[in-house]
C-alpha cells in the first residue's frame, strides 16, 4: 500500500483505529497520516487529539505526517485518500442493526472512498486469529479475496472463506462451487496460505458478522463508486460495517 491515512477526531473509536493502523504501519513499513478534520476554525479539543495521536504514533521508519482541513469528514477523509491507500475510521459499536441507515461516517467513507477502508470498532479483545473473506458472485468479491490472501499472508494466519447460500439443493451447489473457486484463486495469490472454507444457509451478514467475532480481519468487497457523488452501500456491507465486531476491509 502507499500510505496508511487515520481519520482523528479524539474519540475512542479513532484511538482504536490508530492503534491499528500503527500495526499495519509495522507490517508493511507504510507512512502514516493522521488526518484530522476541523469542524469549527477554533478547534482546541481536536487540536489536543492531534497532538495526542502523534505522541502516540511515537517514531516510525517512513514518519508521522499531519493534516488537518475544514470541512465534512467523511468527504474530507475520502477527498485526501487515492487509490492504493488505506484509509482507516473507527467506528462505535450499534448493536445490531437492520436496515438502511447510512448517516455514520464509518458507513459514508467506505461508501465514497477510491480506495481499501478498514472500520475498526471500538473494542478491544484479548486474542484474535485469522481472516474472513464474505465469497459472493458479485463482481467485486475477487478483489476481496486476493486481498484477504495477502493479508492472510503477511499475518501468518489462516484464512476463512465464508458463502451464504439458499437452503436448497440448487443454492448448496452453487456456493460450493463458488468456495471452490475462491480456494483456487486464494491459493494462487498464496500458495502456503492454509485457506478453509464454510457454506453457510443464513442470511449473509448474520453469517460474516459470526465467522468474524474472534477474527483478526474481516475483507468484504465493494462496488466502485465516484467519490464525488453518495455511494449507496449493500445490503450486505451496511449491516456488517454497523454490528461489526472484528475490523473490517472494504476492498475495491
Amino acid at each position: 500500500m502507499n500510505r496508511i491515512i487515520v481519520g482523528i477526531d479524539g474519540s475512542s473509536p479513532s484511538v482504536a483505529a490508530l492503534r491499528w493502523a500503527l500495526k499495519e504501519a509495522e507490517l508493511d513499513h507504510a507512512g502514516v497520516f493522521l488526518h484530522h478534520v476541523k469542524a469549527l476554525e477554533d478547534d482546541p479539543a481536536g487540536e489536543r487529539a492531534l497532538e495526542k495521536a502523534v505522541d502516540l504514533a511515537g517514531e516510525l521508519p517512513r514518519g508521522v505526517h499531519v493534516r488537518t482541513s475544514r470541512g465534512d469528514a467523511a468527504r474530507m477523509l475520502v477527498r485526501d485518500a487515492r487509490r492504493g491507500d488505506l484509509l482507516v475510521v473507527g467506528s462505535h459499536k450499534t448493536g445490531y442493526l437492520r436496515g438502511r441507515v447510512t448517516g455514520t461516517k464509518s458507513v459514508l467513507v467506505a461508501s465514497l472512498a477510491r480506495c481499501a477502508v478498514a472500520v475498526v470498532p471500538d473494542d478491544t479483545l484479548g486474542h484474535r486469529h485469522g481472516v474472513v473473506v464474505g465469497v459472493s458472485s458479485d463482481p467485486e468479491c475477487h478483489a476481496a479475496i486476493i486481498e484477504g490472501a495477502v493479508e492472510a499472508q503477511r499475518r501468518r494466519e489462516e484464512l476463512h472463506l465464508v458463502h451464504a447460500a439458499p437452503d436448497s439443493p440448487q443454492g448448496s451447489e452453487a456456493g460450493r462451487a463458488l468456495l471452490a473457486a475462491a480456494v483456487n484463486l486464494a491459493s494462487l495469490t498464496a500458495p502456503a496460505l492454509t485457506v478453509r472454507r464454510r457454506l453457510s444457509h443464513r442470511r449473509a451478514a448474520d453469517a460474516l458478522l459470526d465467522a468474524s467475532r474472534s477474527a483478526n480481519l474481516l475483507v468484504v468487497g465493494a462496488a466502485r463508486t465516484d467519490a464525488e457523488q453518495p455511494g449507496v452501500p449493500g445490503d450486505v456491507m451496511l449491516e456488517v460495517l454497523l454490528n461489526l465486531s472484528s475490523p473490517v476491509m472494504v476492498t475495491r
